[in-house]
């Protein structure tokens, strides 16, 4: 049982940095003329496209568009006249950017400290090969470098401030994972994405109000837009004999300690495993692979028509893949979901010898589910898998006592890319934790998404020259800079007392001007006009009254009249229950 309770971060070397990417409220899209909208229904149109990676400016692939390709997807789009054109197709070059979308970054820039100011804007591609961005990569821009946070007595550095396009959504997958839909809606929106210093957050605390912080002041700025789906937060995690990690899809602040505490705990097991291995004497060069076929020492009724059953026998790894790394998972399965992601096998058709055992984390996880028979059967093929039919496969495969194996299952070129892949990830185990980017899951783990991108994956757009930026404008727009919450959080703790979580509420719900209005033009007591905004109201809401019909002139005729004593004040959540019910009445009515 693994123990997150009991990290030291600051022994472990804990490091963490976060970028957020948020749409930004513009008329049109960044490179084109289309409206920035969300459709649904019907699209208008369909087509399809298959992606390559392309060299980079050094006349190198980028490592992770290598992965990327390998996986092979075939994409379909989703298309509506109303928000696409010729642009999101890839079928025209793209019009002139949008100086309004540019212009917000510069404007989020001077609410952010940022110091250094881009003069002339580039344009730069980003590739991606997820299918996505019809065309292969995402363009983006630069407008800020060096701005910083004020976190617990610490300025905590934002490296990079750019505005690019949003990427278009994904619908579903169908083929085991190689077919993916997507929506061109989304694509072309503009965003910002703000980058920290991934080396200046030292605590999952300090990162998460770092985190709070960012949004927040996106939030005061006003150019951002709201809705599902309008900020992703990507995080970037490491500890000391580690490797940097970035996670994607993670959207709740709330979650962020806990998964400080699974990756730290992940990469720390990562590195025992890789000492381990050392201790064992085992090189790179042994982990080379000779698939035997096994599928005759199976059931024939239980295999589908041109599938086939392989092995690979991997030395010195006996006990090694059922080692849990992460709450529930072992190194194993943690393979086995790359595996599955880029080789199209799923993770039911895959199998490590640890998991012979009844106690093996993946089988008492999937007993955990309650399956019936058969819904258990296609989670998990290898369930009835025998201890003689295990003695048989080691005896097949050659192996020594201290040697594992590992099982697949399915079309014959999809099950020999799967053990290669295997193979691959076992030698990088050697080396501890792989530079990665991993999906964020429901229960607070993670899984591979993909190799780190590196510098490879940027070069210049040649089909938008520099811009040259209006520098006074820019300087101008420092005049529409308000408070910036940390200043909020202090003035509002030092007059009225206010928590910091009191303090972060009332900006999230757009409180804070109504708050000062009560407290300091009718000198209202701070606590029971806090109250009054965000809990008896929000009660209100909860009972699904329409609470936004209470103006503030009732509220400031039910606080005097508590104030004065014409009613108490546990009252007046009541008395605005009769006030929505009744909007032209007043008080004394």
């Amino acid at each position: 049982m693994l123990e997150l309770e009991k990290i030291d971060f600051k022994k472990m070397g804990f490091r963490a940095g976060i970028e957020v990417h948020h749409q930004i409220k513009t008329k049109r899209k960044l490179f084109c003329n289309c409206a920035p909208i969300l459709c649904d229904g019907e699209p208008d149109y369909l087509f399809e496209r298959y992606f390559r990676p392309v060299l980079g400016e050094m006349g190198d692939f980028d490592a992770g568009m290598l992965i990327e390709f390998e996986k092979g997807y075939r994409v379909i789009y989703h298309a509506y006249e109303a928000s696409v054109c010729n642009y999101e197709q890839d079928e025209q070059p793209p019009f002139w950017p949008d100086f309004e979308g540019i212009y917000m970054g510069y404007e989020l820039a001077h609410w952010l400290n940022f110091s250094a100011l881009v003069d002339e804007v580039v344009v730069s591609r980003k590739q991606y090969l997820d299918g996505s961005i019809t065309t292969g990569f995402q363009r983006t821009m630069i407008v800020a470098r060096d701005g910083w946070v004020p976190v617990n007595g610490k300025k905590i550095k934002i490296t990079n401030l750019t505005v690019e396009e949003d990427a278009a959504r994904k619908i579903k997958t169908e083929n085991f994972g190689r077919t993916v839909y997507y929506n061109l809606d989304r694509l072309g929106i503009p965003l910002v994405e703000v980058i920290s210093d991934h080396e200046d957050c030292d605590n999952p605390d300090d990162f998460k109000k770092l985190a709070e912080y960012i949004g927040l002041t996106l939030r005061l700025s006003g150019i951002a837009l709201r809705g599902i789906g309008s900020v992703r937060q990507d995080i970037n995690f490491s500890i000391k004999g580690g490797n940097r990690v970035e996670i994607k899809g993670v959207q709740d602040l709330d979650t962020f300690v806990d998964l400080a505490r699974r990756e730290v705990v992940r990469q720390d097991m990562l590195i025992k495993i890789a000492s381990m291995l050392k201790e064992k004497g085992l090189t790179k060069e042994e982990l080379e692979h000779t698939y035997i076929d096994l599928t005759e020492n199976f059931d024939p009724k239980i295999i589908l028509k041109n599938y086939i059953l392989m092995g690979i026998r991997i030395p010195k790894l006996g006990g090694i893949y059922g080692i849990e790394i992460q709450p529930g998972k072992d190194f194993g399965q943690d393979i086995i979901e790359k595996t599955e992601l880029i080789s199209g096998v799923p993770r039911s058709y895959l199998f490590h010898s640890d998991e012979i055992s009844q106690k093996a984390l993946r089988r008492v996880q999937e007993k955990k589910m309650n399956l019936k028979s058969e819904d258990y059967q296609k989670n998990f093929f290898f369930q009835n898998l025998t201890i003689d039919l295990n003695k048989k496969i080691r005896k097949i495969l050659n192996l020594k006592k201290d040697d594992a194996y590992f099982l697949a299952l399915g079309p014959q070129k999809w099950v020999i890319h799967a053990l290669k892949k295997i193979i691959e990830r076992t030698k990088m185990a050697l080396d501890g934790v792989p530079l990665e980017t991993r999906r964020f899951l429901p229960d607070n783990n993670t899984e591979f998404l993909r190799v780190i991108h590196g510098q490879d994956r940027l070069y210049p757009d040649t089909d938008t020259p520099p811009i040259d930026m209006d520098m006074e404008k820019i300087q101008k727009l420092k005049e529409k800079v308000g408070a910036r919450p940390w200043e909020i959080v202090n003035e509002f703790e030092e007059k009225y007392g206010f928590s910091y979580d009191q303090t972060v509420k009332l900006i999230r719900h757009d409180r804070i001007n109504d708050i000062r209005k009560l407290i300091e033009e009718h000198n209202f007591d701070p606590n029971r006009c806090y109250v009054l905004l965000e809990e008896t109201i929000l009660a209100l809401t909860r009972e699904g009254l329409n609470t936004k019909s209470l103006s503030m002139k009732k509220l400031i005729e039910v606080l005097k009249g508590a104030h004065s004593g014409d009613f108490d004040f546990n009252q007046i959540q009541s008395i605005l229950r009769l006030y929505i019910s009744n909007p032209k009445k007043n008080l004394k009515q």
